[in-house]
């Protein structure tokens, strides 16, 4: 069978994201990167791992690719098509639901953006994905990435808070799956733990982590070569 890598973007972003990081590298495998960012009619993980199933070609084997709630999503395809998943890169992500206190940010976050929408929302947003030195270091990229992202739609940014607050755990997943997991942690990510990571990992031994140093939670952009590296000698591993 055919096989694809199909990159699902996280929250506040879109499949442009992708594009400062797949065309740089040579992939074994054809790319898609579908685009959810202004969906408003998927209440759960379950309704976007469908809907974007719809345009995928059920003829292939898919590597899925997920940063942040991609990786969300990307769970939720492995669990709706166990057959269609052949891998599943999870890019600064977690299996874990959120926490009481996440759940309550969320709230706020909802709030905020019916309120004072995009533009308000994405300012301090984008820079808080990132290591500190990283956003000193590059303030142009972050400036060009703010000016990007803030025209996502506000009703899509909704929705998908919704279904991330709400969603449930993939740990048991993990634990019965034959679909093997990379995770790529970066050590300065303050918005996914470390032991949320290795909780995961411990599910079964045929998934795989890989921690970056001195990066944050977007380290395609961070440490593009090091993630590079680490999907693409995940990739050839399945293949020995």
């Amino acid at each position: 069978m055919k096989e694809i890598i199909v990159c699902l973007h996280g929250f506040g972003e879109d499949h442009r994201v992708w594009d400062d990081f797949i065309p740089a590298y040579t992939w074994p495998f054809p790319v898609v990167s579908p685009d959810y960012a202004g969906w408003e009619d998927c209440q759960n993980m379950s309704e976007y791992a469908q809907k974007i199933a719809l345009d995928l070609p059920k003829d292939h084997s898919w590597h899925l690719i997920g940063h942040s709630m991609g990786g969300y999503v990307a769970l939720a395809l492995a669990k709706e098509f166990p057959q269609q998943v052949k891998s599943v890169v999870m890019l600064n992500s977690t299996a874990m639901p959120d926490s009481e206190e996440k759940k309550v940010n969320r709230d706020k976050t909802i709030e905020f953006i019916q309120k004072m929408g995009t533009r308000a929302f994405i300012g301090p947003f984008v820079p808080n994905l990132f290591s500190k030195d990283f956003v000193q270091q590059n303030p142009e990229l972050i400036k060009s990435l703010v000016i990007r992202y803030q025209e996502l739609p506000a009703s899509g940014l909704v929705a998908a808070s919704l279904a991330m607050r709400d969603r449930a755990a993939g740990l048991d997943l993990l634990a019965s799956t034959n679909i093997p997991f990379l995770f790529i942690h970066g050590e300065m990510d303050t918005i996914v733990p470390w032991e949320d990571v290795e909780k995961a990992v411990s599910m079964s031994s045929i998934h795989q982590v890989n921690c970056i140093p001195h990066v944050g939670h977007q380290a395609a952009y961070e440490a593009p070569n090091e993630v590079y590296l680490a999907i693409y000698s995940f990739l050839n591993s399945i293949h020995v």
